[in-house]
């Protein structure tokens, strides 16, 4: 089991990675990367290695696909992407999120490295999916 800081200590902030039983219905802990934060809300991707997957899924969108691996980022111990398409960001309310750390459903991971925030917002910024005024929003 994971340390539980306290709550003062335990921040929730813009480019932070977690993990958890992310997005909604998953079985499984996904890594998960803060990309917004606003009055109490969250709004996050997450990472899978379902790659081939996720390129099928984005294939009208496929300059929404981050791919990445260990050497961009060393939480992950093999290939990866996050797709950042609108239809894959979620909203969480950080006060469920703070709840869940502290019963211990979430492993804090840390800072997100420099090169994987750039492709993430390359990503947005070159999604289909994503208003101009929305992409705003996630710029860092």
């Amino acid at each position: 089991m994971p340390i539980i800081f306290p709550d003062n200590l335990f921040n929730v902030e813009k480019w932070k990675a977690f993990k958890g039983k992310y997005p909604p219905g998953s079985d499984i802990d996904h890594r998960i990367i803060i990309v917004f934060k606003h009055d109490g809300i969250l709004r996050y991707f997450y990472v899978t290695s379902q790659v081939e997957k996720s390129r099928i899924l984005a294939k009208n969108d496929l300059k929404s696909l981050v791919c990445i691996n260990g050497h961009d980022w060393n939480e992950l111990t093999k290939e990866s992407c996050i797709q950042c398409s609108k239809d894959n960001l979620f909203e969480l309310n950080e006060t469920e999120f703070r709840k869940d750390y502290s019963e211990g459903k979430v492993e804090v991971l840390g800072e997100i490295p420099e090169k994987v925030i750039k492709s993430i917002v390359f990503a947005i910024c070159s999604s289909k999916t994503f208003t101009d005024k929305e992409k705003e929003m996630y710029i860092v």
